[in-house]
């Protein structure tokens, strides 16, 4: 089942060369979602299709760490 716009968080890419991954998605582009495949804003992301996304409820570890670091950004931004 695709990932409504706007409903962020941890996700497993389905198709393409990521496939298999776990992500973290962050934001919108046009049809596409933007998904961190690291620490948000640290990491590179990709474009990735939300038709290509399955929510998943998983715990990444590096968006963990991330959030450990940058308490105050996490919670600026909203990150679950």
């Amino acid at each position: 089942m695709a990932v409504e716009p706007g409903v962020y968080g941890p996700v497993l890419i389905l198709k393409g060369d990521h496939q298999g991954q776990i992500g973290y998605y962050d934001d919108d582009e046009g049809t596409a979602a933007i998904v961190y495949l690291g620490e948000p804003f640290a990491a590179d992301y990709v474009l990735i299709p939300r038709a290509d996304l399955e929510a998943v409820d998983a715990t990444s570890l590096q968006l963990e760490r991330w959030k450990r670091a940058y308490p105050r950004l996490v919670k600026y931004l909203g990150v679950p």
